[in-house]
């Protein structure tokens, strides 16, 4: 009786570790990200009390800010993703992709899973942007970098997604 105690107390023992484990790394990343959030805006702020004191020229705080607000809205986009990824769901166009399959394995389907998971998450980051554009919280010149840096990821996993339909056939 008190093996089977012992058993079952180390099982939950390693369940508890390896569970505290995860939560703990997801809430350094966000953790990480939030930071990044505070010392871009407090560095906004110190830009911007340096260019109204005149010890900074104009088109340096034009560049500065860009970059600084663009560090903000990827801290941001960092923490939109970490909330919105639960809430992603693709298994319609899952099962689009899946007929195109020849041989459709469990690895094949989880991997088409992930990068269709990967897409739409890029895919609504994208919306988000635009609504900050569109809202006037961030410059067109910043919304345009950021797009672009999301296009780029957006056909990279497109062309996996290829590679793997066309492996399968």
């Amino acid at each position: 009786m008190l093996e089977v105690f012992l058993i079952v107390l180390i099982v939950v023992l390693i369940f508890t570790i390896v569970l505290f484990y995860y939560s703990r790394k997801n809430f350094w990343v966000l953790t990480a990200a939030e930071r990044a959030m505070v010392s871009a805006q407090q560095r906004i702020k110190i830009a911007e009390r340096r260019f109204m004191q005149g010890k900074m020229k104009k088109s340096v705080f034009d560049e500065l800010l860009d970059d600084l607000e663009q560090e903000l809205v990827s801290a941001e986009l960092i923490l939109f993703r970490f909330r919105k990824l639960p809430d992603v769901s693709v298994s319609e166009k899952m099962g689009e992709v899946v007929l195109k399959l020849g041989k459709s394995t469990q690895y094949r389907k989880s991997k088409i899973q992930r990068i269709l998971m990967e897409t739409e998450m890029l895919r609504q980051e994208m919306g988000v942007l635009e609504s900050k554009l569109m809202r006037h919280e961030i410059k067109q010149s910043v919304f345009e970098r950021l797009i672009k840096q999301k296009e780029m990821v957006l056909i990279k996993k497109e062309k996996e997604l290829m590679d793997v339909i066309e492996l399968s056939k």
